[in-house]
């Protein structure tokens, strides 16, 4: 139980020493930073640095009593709860985000790591609810085995299905068993074909992105109509030719 604690903990980005100063004040009703660093082995001036970061993400909280501080964890629905009213403003904000970058005909971005393959889903699928984007072509090879976050993409794809964009993949067949790839049956239909490359593939409106791991894994996200237009058409040939 401890352990897929651990594993959950992480998938929302908290860092080792985070997770370690976060369930020791699960334990406990009230701790000075003291005894949270002598009880984690924690140098005392890193945990007061750690315990302001879990207080600006919401996962813990501080009171002072006789001039001296005392922290303690936070509820698992009060973490939620600040999080809702957080993710309610960004909300608030993607559209007018979008509204400035439709003024860009020509984008390239590159997203690094595990966050930036977070990022890159999470733009995918507000592109789709905005219905900017109406289908997702996605020509795999490692992207399957490369994902950031099974939980996230499980959850989008449930998300996803209810915005009705026309899906397609096709996929390395050594990927046919992937419980990911079972997912996206969900949406659509996958196909497989052995193919050489190494760079995952998904063509969405006028959206290109590559997907590959080098030292971390990558996304380069171009928005270019032509490029789009292009690589849909070599992909519906290949679509063909897959089984």
């Amino acid at each position: 139980m401890e352990e897929e604690i651990l594993v959950l903990l992480k998938e929302f980005g908290l860092d080792n020493n985070e997770i370690k100063i976060y369930l020791c004040l699960v334990g406990n009703i009230e701790l000075t930073a003291y005894k949270i660093a002598k009880q984690t082995r924690i140098h005392r001036s890193t945990c007061y640095d750690i315990l302001e970061r879990l207080i600006i993400k919401g996962f813990v909280s501080k009171i002072e009593k006789k001039e001296t501080l005392y922290f303690s964890a936070n509820g698992i629905n009060k973490v939620i709860s600040s999080l809702k009213d957080k993710e309610n403003i960004l909300n608030n904000l993607i559209p007018k985000i979008h509204n400035l970058e439709k003024k860009q005909e020509n984008k390239i971005a590159i997203l690094e790591g595990a966050e930036g393959q977070k990022q890159f889903n999470f733009n995918l699928f507000n592109l789709a609810k905005e219905k900017q984007v109406d289908f997702c072509y996605i020509l795999g090879n490692t992207y399957a085995s490369n994902l950031s976050s099974n939980i996230f993409i499980e959850r989008l794809i449930k998300e996803a299905k209810k915005l009705k964009i026309e899906y397609k993949g096709i996929w390395n067949p050594k990927f046919k068993e992937d419980k990911i790839i079972k997912q996206y049956n969900i949406l659509g239909e996958n196909r497989f074909l052995d193919l050489p490359s190494k760079v995952g593939t998904i063509i969405y409106g006028e959206y290109v992105a590559f997907l590959y791991t080098a030292d971390q894994p990558y996304v380069v996200e171009i928005k270019n109509k032509l490029l789009a237009e292009e690589l849909k058409s070599y992909f519906l040939y290949l679509w063909k030719i897959a089984k």
